[in-house]
Order: structure tokens, then sequence, then C-alpha cells
């Protein structure tokens, strides 16, 4: 970098002023690509209603997720650090979610609207709902000679397929690279949280709900949710043109929880507000912004290398 030392005052005092021009803009931008869009209609209805606990049904409130039911694997992955997540930004996630008490008015609108979904769903939103649900990347697959490494590094962009298969671990390996150390931060926080509020799974407080799948953790938040929807808004920073497309994606993944009787809607609306706060705690690390400006600068160099093969 040159030294601008020798410039005269009036120039070293524009230069100052263009500069926080630059940075206020570049605040700006950064603040606009943590936003969300708006709640989904469902849960627009559903967040309205009373989450404070109801008498008459306060023995729910004693109900938790049972520790006979937890696994080892989800107990590890709690016990994981953070890769770009700093201590003191993750000691504020806890308090900026909350789930509505096991005996409210919305806790039992949200197991009603999930006796609905399993009413109605059909065998092709089944097999869809199951598909996503093997679908998700995890940080300790490292190994080239795992059985699971090449499919677990493919599923880091299932997220951003619309834009083409051609997005792959292979011909992008900066981007890559940013993904897997965001899913360790991502399945680290999920597990962690999921500890520490122990939410029951709906099957555990309706009977009548018969759920695709019995999961071994907590339920609050959703961790696929909470994959997508972090994906989701990474992949937008990259290529920011395609941001609705990401979105829609994770929606989908958001609905497939729900469909499978294993998520409140409310699991699934946290998940949604602790992915974009990951993304501004994560420009809080030096580290995290170098690595998405090479993601960046990797997808505009080569970006047109393989879009031409699509």
């Amino acid at each position: 970098m040159k030294d601008t030392n020798y410039l005269p005052a009036r120039f070293r005092k524009a230069g100052v002023i263009f500069s926080i021009i630059c940075l206020s803009a570049g605040q700006l931008m950064a603040q606009a690509a943590h936003s969300l869009e708006p709640v989904s209609r469902h849960y627009k209805t559903l967040g309205a209603l009373d989450g404070s606990p109801t008498p008459g049904r306060s023995a729910l409130d004693t109900i938790t997720f049972p520790w006979a039911e937890y696994s080892k694997g989800a107990l590890g992955n709690s016990l994981m650090r953070t890769y770009y997540l700093r201590p003191e930004d993750e000691s504020k996630l806890p308090g900026l979610v909350k789930f509505p008490a096991n005996s409210s008015d919305q806790t039992r609108a949200e197991l009603d609207y999930m006796l609905q979904l399993q009413q109605k769903r059909t065998k092709t939103e089944i097999a869809r709902a199951e598909y996503i649900a093997n679908i998700g990347s995890w940080p300790n697959i490292i190994n080239p000679m795992d059985s699971d490494y090449a499919e677990n590094r493919r599923q880091l962009f299932y997220i951003a397929e619309p834009v083409g298969n051609w997005l792959s671990d292979q011909n992008f390996p900066a981007i890559t690279q940013l993904l897997l150390n965001c899913i360790q931060d991502i399945r680290v926080t999920e597990f962690r949280l999921k500890r520490y509020f122990k939410r029951p799974r709906p099957y555990h407080l309706e009977p009548a709900l018969h759920p695709l799948a019995r999961i071994n953790s907590p339920s609050f938040p959703s961790g696929h949710t909470l994959w997508a929807f972090t994906e989701a808004l990474v992949f937008s920073e990259i290529i920011p043109e395609k941001r609705e497309q990401f979105i829609a994606r994770a929606e989908e993944v958001r609905w497939s929880r729900e469909l499978m009787g294993i998520h409140y809607p409310s699991d699934n609306e946290a998940s949604r507000i602790i992915a974009a706060q990951l993304l501004a705690y994560w420009h809080h690390s030096p580290e995290f912004v170098a690595d998405l400006e090479k993601a960046k600068i990797e997808w505009a160099l080569k970006r047109n290398q393989f879009a031409v093969h699509k």
C-alpha cells in the first residue's frame, strides 16, 4: 500500500471523508443483508396468540425432552468449539428467542395446525419431506476416505441448487471452505440451544401426532431450519440476485419439519431469527470477513467459466 502522508492536507482530508462514506455504505449494506423477509403467513397468525402458561393445562408445563431419548451424538455436538462465532456473541443467543409454554394457547394452536397437516399430507409430500430430512452437512466428516465425505460436501450446496449443479465443492473450494466453517458454528449453536431449552417434541405433548420420525434431541430450535436459513443468507451475500430462490428453498425445509410432525412452527421461526443473528455476529469475526471476501472473489472470477456449460 502506498504511503499517502506526502499528499497535501486537503487531499488527505478528502480521502478520510471518502473512506467514512464507503464505511457507512458498507455498514448499511451489511445491515440490509442481515435483515429477513416477513414472517411466514401461517406463523404470523400462530405467533400472535398468547404464549403464556394456561392454568387449566398446567401439567403440560412439567414436560421436557426426555433424557432417555437424548443421543450421545447430540450431546457431543454441543461440546464442540465454534469457528467464527465469538463466545461473547454466542452468550447472547438464548436471550433472543423463547418458545411458548407447553400449556399456552399458542402451543395448542400449533399442535392443532400440525394435526391438520398430518391429516392432509400426501404421499408425494411425505416423500419430499423425508428426502429433505436426509439433507444436511456435518463438520466432523473430514476424512476423504469416509464413505460419507463426498456426499457431505455435496450437500453443502443444497440450498444453492437453483444456481446449477456446477456450483460445487470441486469447482469452488473457497466457497466450500467458508460453508464448512459456517456449518461448524451452525451445528454447535443448534445443539447448545437445544440442550439449553430442552423443549419436548410435539409428539411428547400430543399423543394423536404420528411423526414420520422420532428425533434424539430436543425440539427448539430446529436444526434443519437453522442450517437452511443460515446458508440461504450466506449464499445471498455471495450471489445476492438469487436471494429469493435461496430463501424459498429454506422455507421448504421449514415446511418439511412441520409436515413430518417433529417441529412446532415456533421452533422454525426461532431458527429463522437465529440464522440472521449468526450472520450479523459472524461479521464481527475478521476470519469470517476475510473468508467471505475470498468466496465473493472466487464467485466473480469463476462463475462465467461454469455457467456457460449449464
